[in-house]
C-alpha cells in the first residue's frame, strides 16, 4: 500500500464516524449544530490534503486516477457530511 492511500482512509474512517458519534451545540432558541461532526470533518479535509499532496509529490506531479477518484469522492462525502453538520435544526 502506498504510503499517501494511508492518509486517503484516515479522511474516509473520519468522514464515515460522523454518522456515528454527534455533539449537538444549541444556538441560541433556534436550533442547534453538530459540533463534534465539524471538528471532525475539518481533520478529514486536512489528512485528504496531506494524502493528495504527497500522492502528487510521489508520482512527478500527478496522482494515481484511483487516488484521484477516491479522493474526488471523499471530498464530496465531506462536503455533504459538513453541510449536514453545520445546518441548524
Amino acid at each position: 500500500m502506498p504510503p499517501y492511500a494511508l492518509q486517503l482512509l484516515i479522511a474516509l474512517a473520519l468522514a464515515g464516524l460522523t454518522f456515528l458519534v454527534s455533539y449537538p451545540l444549541r444556538l441560541g432558541s433556534g436550533g442547534s449544530l453538530d459540533a463534534l461532526d465539524a471538528f471532525l470533518l475539518v481533520f478529514a479535509l486536512v489528512n485528504l490534503r496531506l494524502g493528495w499532496a504527497a500522492a502528487n509529490q510521489v508520482n512527478g506531479g500527478r496522482a494515481p486516477t484511483w487516488f484521484v477518484v477516491l479522493g474526488l469522492l471523499t471530498a464530496a462525502l465531506v462536503t455533504w457530511a459538513m453541510i449536514r453538520a453545520l445546518t441548524p435544526r
